[in-house]
């Protein structure tokens, strides 16, 4: 193991410092970019973990505004538009340096609303999904990695909206690392904001949180992934829990 990649890790301190972080995150967030309309559920967050000292934490429906509109949305007759992004994620994690999987339950949505200008009573919605599959909760045996993305997700269902021509399915599921609230707003700000995320980059205290919890969950995932084509190198997570793909190497 590189020891070196969890120098800012500190079991007695994880939380504590965790709370530091996020409020670091809410003031980057609220400050310097303006992105959010509110940061308190970032700062609620850290109210709460610092009461219960749990690595256990909900994050309430955070709304970003959009500044530039993405110039690949399929439709130009919108306006108003809007990304909000929500998160449950338990976790235990002691776990991080011994490079086993850390969390016990993980989801979280991106949904992004908007107002036709053509035609005030329609409201376009688009929607994905991200979470830790639940062990064991595999009746139909389709591939499923342990933490993955689908299109759609719950909130399509919740919306109740007029499908028209679309097909959504439940599969497939796409693989991808696990992420916990800072990685989480990474991942929508790189997606969907990438003008913003690009000032966000040259940022120090945004890079360096960044960083810090990308060695924390990024790392261990794809470490594991490697050893497994790595001879007579036990995997404290199982490579084919996170890539069910991955055929059996034989020395």
């Amino acid at each position: 193991m590189n020891i070196k990649m969890f120098d800012d890790y500190n079991e007695k301190t994880f939380i504590l410092n965790m709370a530091s972080d996020l409020h670091i995150l809410s003031q980057i967030l609220s400050k310097e970019y303006s992105i959010c309309f509110s940061t308190k559920q970032i700062t609620d967050i850290a109210t709460e973990i610092k009461r219960t000292k749990n690595f256990d934490y909900s994050l309430k429906p955070l709304e970003f505004k959009f500044i530039d509109y993405p110039s690949h949305l399929s439709h130009t007759n919108i306006d108003n538009l809007r990304l909000g992004f929500s998160m449950r994620i338990k976790g235990t994690h002691n776990k991080i340096p011994e490079l086993k999987d850390s969390l016990n339950h993980l989801e979280f949505n991106i949904w992004i609303t908007g107002t036709n200008k053509n035609n005030r009573s329609s409201n376009p919605f688009y929607s994905i999904h991200f979470d830790r599959h639940i062990e064991g909760d595999n009746p139909s045996k389709e591939v499923h990695p342990i933490y993955h993305f689908q299109f759609g997700g719950r909130k399509i269902k919740d919306k109740s909206i007029d499908l028209g021509q679309a097909l959504f399915m439940d599969t497939p599921r796409i693989m991808h690392h696990p992420m916990d609230i800072f990685l989480g707003i990474d991942f929508v700000l790189s997606n969907f904001f990438p003008k913003i995320w690009d000032k966000f980059k040259k940022d120090g205290k945004y890079t360096n949180l960044i960083k810090k919890y990308q060695s924390y969950f990024v790392y261990p995932y794809f470490k594991t992934i490697t050893r497994h084509f790595e001879e007579s190198i036990s995997q404290p997570w199982s490579s084919k829990d996170i890539y069910p793909q991955l055929v059996e190497v034989k020395y």
